[in-house]
């Protein structure tokens, strides 16, 4: 079982974030949370042991040490996790102390540290308030730490970002000794505070996607996922996991989960889910969440094989697998696509295009 918590709160809300957030929550509002949360923990049926823990936001690491310590302790009592067990936080560099570092080694695997730019001026535009000493020693105090994994988080494709900057980021964040990296392309979302107020260059974003793996590549970081880079045995397991069609459990509001068959998601509203509002249930024909299952994990540089199709729930035959695959493909570039009888993937060229193929599969 892999386990989502969404923290939802953040000192204020990023102009490119379209998550569920609260900013700067007002004074007791996070200890209600905890209180709500532990309630839901305690009185949940028998709750599997976790593989993965995610704890997500928002922004986790906004939490004080106290409460951080009393988070951790829910999980402890609750989950019981293994040594073996990724748990992942999300943080933002300057929330980050080393006293809060210190605890978070002790109880997490995986830090995922939300830089988005090196550039003081691009994280303006972003709405991020972060300024370059907190960033500086944020990154000098998770590289001491030793933490197994961690992550940098950046963004692309800022109006006014050139390809030599987009460059400098990459190889600043490999610097700093990340042995995970995640690229998003700056996309303007309606919910976002920015929204469409901004055009995105294609021609330059296209380029700056295809420079990432070169940059990288010295680093011994490649690409796993259209947006995520690694060293081979450092990807994030709980989003592989979940991509694969793996049991999820989410708490928190705007969590989400899955149980084999339907999703779920909890209410987008703090006060709604510390009301005790129920979760919404996605609920589709078994043949339908197969294809969607199918379709989310060809984001991944390696895509299907029969015997990990076989580990999904429900899973039809290979050979039908293949044949509706092969429908589907005729109607697009067969460039975009590699098969074989071992492997279905996407190639370089048709991961850039993940969304018209999801989008052919899943009508």
């Amino acid at each position: 079982m892999n386990y989502y918590f969404h923290l939802p709160f953040c000192r204020s809300k990023c102009g490119y974030c379209a998550f569920y957030s609260v900013p700067a929550p007002a004074e007791g509002l996070i200890d209600a949370y905890l209180e709500h949360l532990g309630n839901q923990l305690e009185t949940s049926a028998h709750l599997p042991a976790p593989e993965t823990v995610y704890l997500g936001g928002g922004t986790p690491t906004l939490l004080s040490v106290t409460q951080l310590e009393r988070l951790f302790a829910m999980l402890e009592r609750y989950l019981r996790p293994a040594p073996a067990c990724e748990i992942s936080i999300e943080a933002n560099p300057e929330t980050l102390d080393e006293a809060k570092i210190a605890l978070l080694r002790e109880h997490t695997t995986r830090i995922s540290v939300g830089v988005q730019s090196f550039s003081a001026e691009f994280r303006r535009i972003l709405g991020r308030q972060c300024g370059n000493d907190a960033l500086k020693r944020a990154l000098t105090l998770v590289g001491r730490a030793g933490f197994p994994h961690w992550n940098i988080d950046l963004i692309y494709a800022v109006p006014g970002e050139s390809l030599t900057e987009w460059r400098d980021d990459l190889r600043r964040a490999a610097d700093a000794g990340a042995d995970h990296i995640s690229c998003y392309s700056l996309t303007p979302e309606e919910q976002s505070t920015l929204g469409p107020s901004f055009t995105i260059d294609d021609d330059t974003a296209s380029e700056m996607y295809e420079m990432i793996p070169t940059v990288l590549a010295p680093y011994g970081i490649g690409r796993y996922e259209i947006s995520n880079y690694a060293v081979p045995g450092s990807e994030c397991r709980h989003n592989v996991n979940v991509w694969r069609g793996g049991l999820l459990r989410g708490f928190g509001p705007a969590a989400a989960g899955f149980d084999g068959r339907d999703r779920s998601a909890e209410v987008d509203d703090l006060k709604k889910w510390l009301a005790g509002a129920p979760p919404s249930v996605d609920r589709i024909p078994p043949a339908n969440r197969r294809t969607e299952i199918f379709a989310v994990n060809l984001r991944t540089v390696d895509g299907w094989t029969p015997e990990l199709w076989a580990t999904v729930p429900g899973a039809d035959p290979w050979a039908e697998r293949c044949a509706a695959v092969e429908k589907v493909r005729h109607n697009m570039p067969l460039s975009w696509w590699k098969i074989s009888p071992e492997r279905i993937k996407l190639s370089a060229e048709g991961l850039c295009f993940w969304n018209d193929v999801a989008e052919a599969m899943l009508l």
